[in-house]
Formats: C-alpha cells, sequence, structure tokens
C-alpha cells in the first residue's frame, strides 16, 4: 500500500504541476494567436502530454517551479490525505502499574523498562487512511481506461481485417506520386471500405491507409492531398501521440485539464499534418489544397456523416473553419525559423520537464547518512559525556595534559567535553559519601572574564582575583565572595597552550555542598600533569553501566556486544547514543529510539486502560490506549500514555504524554518514543502522519552490517 500511495502522491504532483504550466501556455495561445507557429504550438503542447505521463520526474535548478516558494508540495498533498479513519476494531485492556517517570530518569531508564516478554497480546487494530482509499480509487480508474482502451483497440482491429485491399492502378500510381514527395520508402497498403466515415492511417511499421468508398471518386489532386495528409500523420509517427494521449487520460482521469489537453493535441496534430503536406507542395498549392479538404467534408456531410467530420476535421465545422483559414495563410518555413523553434522547445522542456530542486529538509525531517567516515561523528551534542579519558583524547583536536597523583578519597565522577567552548571539564566526588567535590576546565581560551561575569550576573558576587604559585605554576587566584561567605575558589594557570581552571573550594547557595581540597593537594595535582598516554589511565574511568557513541568507531563496538545486526539511523540531532549487551538506545530532542533484544514488556504485557501511579501528594492517574496498526507494510503496536499531574500550588491537572511505536524485524525489537511534558515545559507534540513519518524512516534505514560491509 505504501509503494502505491508514494505513486499516487508523485501524479498528483506532476498534475498540479503539469496543470499549471497547461494553463499559461494556453494563454499564451490565446493572446498570441496566429502568432506561434504551428511547429512551435504543437512542440509545446507535446511537451505538456509528455509531462502528464511523468510519474517520475529529476530535479533541476533551471526548473520554473523554482519561482514557486519553496514547500515541499508533495508532501503537502501527502500530509493532507493522511487523515487516518477511527479503527475498524477495538478493544479496552485492563490495568497496570508503572513507577513515576521523570524527564531525568526517563532518559536513563528506557532500556530498563523495556525487558522482559510476554505474548499475551490478542488485539489487532487496523487502520485504513483517507490516503489509501484514494489511492485505490485512482488505481481502479487507471486500469478501468487502460482495459477500456485495449477492449476498444482489439475490437476496431478486428472491423479492419474485415476490409479489402484496393488494387487500383490510378490510386496505387498516386500513392507511389505521394510516397516521393514526402520520403516515404515503407510500403504502403490501401483498403477501401464504406463502413468507414473518413479516411486515417494505422500501422506504426507497416501502414495501412482506409478511404471511404465515397472519396475514391474525388478528382485526382484531391485524392492526392488526402493520401498525402495520410501520409503525413505516418511520417511524423502521430500514433505516439495517440498512444500518450492515452497514457495521460488513464494517469490523470480525475483531472479534466488533460482531457482537454488530449483534445487540443488532436486537432493541432491535423494542423500539423496540414502545415507538413504544404510545406512540401508549396505555398502555390495552398489553395488547391484547402478546396480537397472542402470537398471531403462535402462528401462526407451529404451522406449526413457528422461523426466522419468530426474525426477528420476535429470535433466541429468551426474546427473545419480554423484549419482552412490555417491552410489559406500558409507562409513555408524557414530553416532559421525551425532552429528557433527547436532552441525554443529545448528550453522550455528544461524548464517544465524537471521538477524544482528541493529546498532544504526541515529541522523535524531526519536526516539518515548511510555512508560514512569511521571517525565521522554521528552525534550532535554541544556537551558529550564520556566514560574514559582515552576515548576523550580520540575525539579532541588538542593534547591532553591531567594529573597523574590524584588526591586520596577522590574518583572520577564525570568527564565532558563541551564542541562549542572547545573545553574539557572533569568533575571528581569523594568516595568515602561526604558531599565533597572539586573541579578541573581545560580550554584553549583564558576563562578568567567569562568565569567572573558569569558569577556576576548569577550572584551579587564580590569578586576577588590576585596573583599566586602554586605548585610552581604562576597564575591568577579568583575568590566568589557573598555575604562574607565564601562560595568559591578557582585557580587558573596556563601550560603548553592550554588554561587549567581548578575550582578546589566551592559552596552551594543553601550551604548544603561544600567542597575545600587543600593547597596542598592541588599543588600535587599541577606537579604531576602529564601526557594521557603517560598517565594512570584506571583512575579517570567513570563506574557505568553503559557506553555511550560518538562514531562509526564506538557503533562497531555497540554491534559487538549486542550481538547481532540492527537497523541504524544515523540522524545528525542525536544528543546521545548509550549501549549495553542489552540495548542500543539513541535520544533526541524530537523523539527516542531503543533497540533491544527481548520483547519490551510494559508495552506488550501490561494492559491496563487506567490506574492510578504513586501514594499521597505523589499520587497521580493515567490513561493508555493500545493498538495495532501498519506502517510501511509492518505490524506496529502504538501505545498512548497520559499521566494527570498536579501543579504545583493549584488544582489543575495536566498531562504528560508517551506515545510509543514498537515493532519486531529479524529477532530485535524497535520501540520509537515521543514525549510531551507540560509540567516541565517539555513540549514535542507531532501530528500521527509527522510521527509515522519518523518511524517509517526508522524502517527504512539501512542496517550496520550493511553500512560497514565494504
Amino acid at each position: 500500500m505504501d509503494i502505491l500511495n508514494n505513486v499516487f502522491e508523485n501524479v498528483l504532483f506532476t498534475t498540479f504541476t503539469s496543470s499549471i504550466i497547461t494553463l499559461i501556455i494556453l494563454l499564451i495561445r490565446y493572446l498570441l494567436k496566429a502568432k506561434i507557429n504551428m511547429k512551435l504550438n504543437q512542440v509545446l503542447l507535446t511537451i505538456i502530454i509528455l509531462k502528464f505521463c511523468m510519474v517520475i520526474v529529476p530535479e533541476s535548478s533551471i526548473s520554473i517551479f523554482n519561482l514557486l516558494p519553496q514547500l515541499n508540495t508533495k508532501n503537502t498533498i501527502s500530509e493532507s490525505l493522511s487523515t487516518t479513519h477511527e479503527s475498524i476494531e477495538s478493544q479496552q485492556t485492563p490495568n497496570y502499574s508503572i513507577e513515576k517517570i521523570t524527564q531525568t530518569n526517563y532518559n536513563k531508564n528506557l532500556d530498563e523498562r523495556l525487558y522482559g516478554a510476554n505474548d499475551n497480546v490478542d488485539t489487532i487494530h487496523i487502520s485504513v487512511s483517507m490516503k489509501d482509499i484514494i489511492s485505490i480509487i485512482w488505481l481502479s480508474g487507471f486500469l478501468i481506461i487502460l482495459i477500456g482502451a485495449f477492449t476498444l483497440q482489439g475490437r476496431f482491429n478486428n472491423r479492419l481485417r474485415l476490409c479489402k485491399e484496393l488494387d487500383d492502378t490510378f490510386v496505387l500510381n498516386i500513392v507511389d506520386k505521394c510516397k516521393r514527395t514526402l520520403g516515404v520508402k515503407t510500403d504502403v497498403k490501401i483498403y477501401m471500405e464504406d463502413r468507414f466515415k473518413s479516411p486515417f492511417i494505422i500501422g506504426f511499421f507497416a501502414p495501412r491507409i482506409y478511404i471511404p468508398k465515397q472519396l475514391i471518386k474525388l478528382e485526382a489532386d484531391d485524392l492526392e492531398h488526402i493520401i498525402m495528409h495520410e501520409l503525413a500523420h505516418y511520417k511524423r509517427k502521430d500514433s505516439i501521440y495517440n498512444i500518450l494521449s492515452v497514457i495521460a487520460i488513464a494517469i490523470n482521469w480525475f483531472n479534466p485539464i488533460t482531457w482537454k489537453m488530449s483534445s487540443i493535441i488532436r486537432l493541432d496534430i491535423e494542423l500539423a499534418c496540414d502545415s507538413y503536406v504544404l510545406d512540401k507542395l508549396g505555398e502555390d498549392k495552398a489553395v488547391s489544397y484547402g478546396r480537397s479538404m472542402l470537398a471531403v467534408a462535402r462528401l462526407i456531410i451529404r451522406g449526413n456523416k457528422q461523426f466522419g467530420l468530426a474525426c477528420y476535421f476535429g470535433n466541429s465545422k468551426k474546427q473545419l473553419q480554423r484549419r482552412i483559414k490555417m491552410i489559406s495563410k500558409f507562409k513555408k518555413n524557414t530553416y532559421k525559423f525551425t532552429a528557433v523553434s527547436l532552441s525554443a522547445a529545448l528550453l522550455v522542456g528544461g524548464l517544465v520537464f524537471t521538477n524544482p530542486v528541493k529546498a532544504k529538509t526541515d529541522e523535524t525531517q531526519i536526516k539518515y547518512v548511510n555512508d560514512i567516515n569511521e571517525k565521522e561523528s554521528i552525534v550532535e551534542n554541544s556537551n558529550s559525556e564520556y566514560f574514559n579519558v582515552d576515548r576523550l583524547a580520540e575525539s579532541i583536536d588538542f593534547r591532553l595534559m591531567l594529573p597523574n597523583d590524584l588526591p586520596d578519597d577522590y574518583k572520577l565522577g564525570m568527564l565532558t567535553y563541551c564542541k562549542a567552548d572547545d573545553e574539557v571539564d572533569l568533575f571528581f566526588t569523594n568516595t568515602k559519601g561526604e558531599c565533597i567535590y572539586f573541579d578541573i576546565n581545560i580550554s584553549k581560551t583564558d576563562p578568567t572574564d567569562s568565569l567572573i561575569d558569569k558569577k556576576r550576573n548569577t550572584n551579587p558576587s564580590i569578586i576577588k582575583r590576585k596573583e599566586m604559585s602554586i605548585g610552581g605554576m604562576n597564575g591568577q587566584e579568583i575568590i566568589i565572595d557573598i555575604d562574607s561567605v565564601m562560595l568559591g575558589k578557582h585557580f587558573i594557570f596556563q601550560k603548553d597552550g592550554l588554561y587549567y581552571d581548578i575550582s578546589y573550594l566551592y559552596t552551594s547557595s543553601d550551604y548544603r555542598d561544600m567542597g575545600d581540597l587543600p593547597v596542598s593537594e592541588v599543588a600535587r595535582m599541577i606537579e604531576s600533569l602529564d601526557y594521557v598516554e603517560n598517565i594512570n589511565i584506571e583512575a579517570y574511568q567513570v563506574p557505568s553501566n553503559k557506553t555511550h557513541v560518538y562514531d562509526l568507531k564506538d557503533m562497531k563496538d555497540a554491534r559487538k556486544e549486542f550481538g547481532t545486526d540492527f537497523r541504524l539511523p544515523i540522524n545528525k540531532q542525536y544528543s546521545s547514543i548509550s549501549y549495553n549487551e542489552k540495548s542500543i538506545n539513541f535520544y533526541s530532542s524530537k523523539f527516542d529510539l531503543s533497540i533491544i533484544k527481548e520483547k519490551p514488556a510494559f508495552l506488550y504485557t501490561d494492559t491496563d486502560t487506567s490506574g492510578k501511579i504513586g501514594t499521597g501528594e505523589n499520587a497521580r492517574e493515567y490513561t493508555k490506549e493500545r493498538n495495532f496498526q501498519y506502517i510501511n507494510n509492518t505490524k506496529v503496536l502504538k501505545v498512548v500514555r497520559k499521566d494527570k499531574i498536579k501543579e504545583q500550588n493549584t488544582n489543575i491537572k495536566i498531562a504528560n504524554k508517551y506515545i510509543y511505536y514498537t515493532w519486531e524485524e529479524n529477532d530485535v525489537y524497535y520501540t520509537v518514543t515521543f514525549v510531551s511534558f507540560p509540567s516541565k515545559d517539555i513540549n514535542v507534540d507531532m501530528e500521527d502522519a509527522e510521527m509515522e513519518k519518523i518511524v517509517k524512516s526508522v524502517m527504512e534505514s539501512k542496517s550496520f552490517d550493511e553500512i560497514t560491509k565494504n
């Protein structure tokens, strides 16, 4: 169904752009009327009929549609058709309880909440979208027209088999003369049959001309002009136009402009054939040729065969008048004018045969990369957290020096790199459980002024700065003082082109968190500074049950620990990626993605539709809806859970919302999660079509093994 929907979206886009250019050309034709050369006129219309037939159109910077506002027209049309009907089948599901989830521990604990499996799922939900219905209707019309066209052509061919070939020397000599005039070398057979109302030619490789019996009685010149006109159709390969018209109408049957264009094309073909014949006969034969056309019309009308008149001269006597008028004003084309017409046709073809160059994708649209460099970052986060210092050293572009002699009873609690400021931060905590710590910040630029400005803007601080020396390094001591209470002490110095800021005294504003490192310990650290490759790496490991991913090299480690292949949607908007042996988790501002090897029990097993979480003031109610639907021909479980949270100091309840899309592929479970937390001013509310587009993009991304197979 997705393939059909995509084809129909392309048809809508093509018919929309083709209709615009058609109306423009028809307006120009109307305003200029006879001033447009017949050959150029037909070429322009041929370009349009071809465009109506093109479902896939290349992009071009010279496309006329680049002048339109840079909207993704296809997506706009698609989204307008994406209204989803209510489910055909639904079933209430029983109660479940789930622990309180906050924004902080939501991302961190997502994978823990996804473990466990149970197959007690018996609800199937089928969604039928308006787009699906309309696409099926379009396909039905397309097939009906094609089948009808083939059926009519088959019946017509059966009638032709009953016709007898004409063996009249007089007529055959005229045919040979016409062939020489037009340069036709193929053998052409003539058939006479009274059941047909007007002359016509059929056959792409073996042409056959069918002439009504009464037209054989015409004068030699009149008969010659009729046969030349039919041979001109063969010479110009006008049967191609008939095929294109049928294809265009079948594809765009719902568009009345296509039907009108087909009618105009048929008339212009006749006018172009008249022009082609007169080019060969010369301007002095124009009057004679026109009289021949009138003679044919008189015979058809005399026999009360209005249908034949319409077939041969267009849709009415008015079209006959137009042809005669064109013939009477005929002027032979020059080679110069033909060259100009060809050049104009090529230019117009470039303008209308191509689609506009697509505008840059909206930030909500995921950009997936299938071929990336091993060291190219696959996470765009201004602050990256690392769990070992050697991995950090590989990611930065400066040579890092760290203390080889750390204070006793301290361990590394957090290791981060800020890409925007190009600085490394190491946060150390006390191993005895005491709430004291210190911090080391390393950067390329002097942090003194920014530190002072930051403290002054945060609190009405008294900033004291003085020159001092610690551990043999000259630098500045920065002291932050509020109400005679010392809240911070920094020692800033420079070594080997890098600036070091050791924050060795810190007191929080509520005086609960404190850090007070003796100057002697600071001196020990400074004196032991050495390059990363020479220090004790074990002292710079951050304990964690997860490992973070920053580039493809890390992802290879994730693949090895995870133990099986998985789809890898590389999105430059990810804020972080982490993994362990059970799961791989992707986090972004728009959505989260979890990949696990076990069925997520809290989605498949817990089937409550409502309940309560917590007790007392922290208690909150929740509701949950769950159903199955198909996305990209894949069965997907969708779970929507809403938690009602009471705002502080009010009785107003607001709803935090979680939306999960989960599916299984090759024994691996994928869960895409969208959250909206009004209580924390976090709102990532999206339309269903937008969320499903993201889910589909994950489904269509390449697997890790595909990306790295080379």
